[in-house]
């Protein structure tokens, strides 16, 4: 079968592509000194009490930004999708405290954070719910620099190995 308005499907992805990564949408994460060493998830996240609970209930995309210390800017590095229901533990488990069933970004967030740099945060609230999956995995394709989603690590890996380099050469 051939789904025949696939044009007002990617308008609607343009459209949630550019309110998720708008600036003015994003939020910053608070990560003070005497919470990150030693690392105390539990402050981290009554810290960041208010975030969650805007989070809770209305997210059902979301992205993760980080920046140098002192820098304007900050890069996409994570795209994800999450139920509403489950949106306030999801991003838990993404910047203060992990459980180990799940493939949260928290070792990238915890080494970005103690090294000084600053992360941000942005949702959006996708109706019909469902939609999310074709969102996410759309969003991930168009957006390489994502480099915290698996699917674009792997598409690097795979561009450095074909000219004879390795993602440990980039780095040293």
């Amino acid at each position: 079968m051939h789904y025949e308005q696939i044009s007002s499907l990617e308008e609607f992805l343009s459209q949630v592509e550019r309110r998720l990564l708008d600036p003015e949408r994003r939020v910053s994460v608070s990560f003070p000194i005497t919470a990150i060493i030693p690392w105390d998830g539990d402050a981290l996240a009554r810290i960041n009490k208010s975030i969650l609970d805007s989070v809770s209930g209305s997210a059902n995309l979301y992205a993760i930004f980080t920046g140098a210390s002192g820098a304007a800017e900050c890069s996409l590095r994570y795209l994800g999708k999450t139920t509403k229901k489950l949106a306030r533990q999801r991003i838990t488990n993404h910047l203060f405290r992990k459980h180990e069933k799940t493939g949260s970004k928290l070792a990238q967030v915890l080494a970005h954070a103690c090294d000084g740099g600053t992360v941000e945060i942005a949702w959006i609230e996708v109706h019909t719910e469902s939609l999310r999956n074709y969102l996410e995995e759309e969003l991930i394709i168009r957006h390489p620099e994502a480099d915290w989603n698996r699917e674009n690590r792997t598409k690097l890996k795979a561009s450095f190995e074909t000219s004879g380099l390795t993602l440990e050469d980039m780095t040293n």
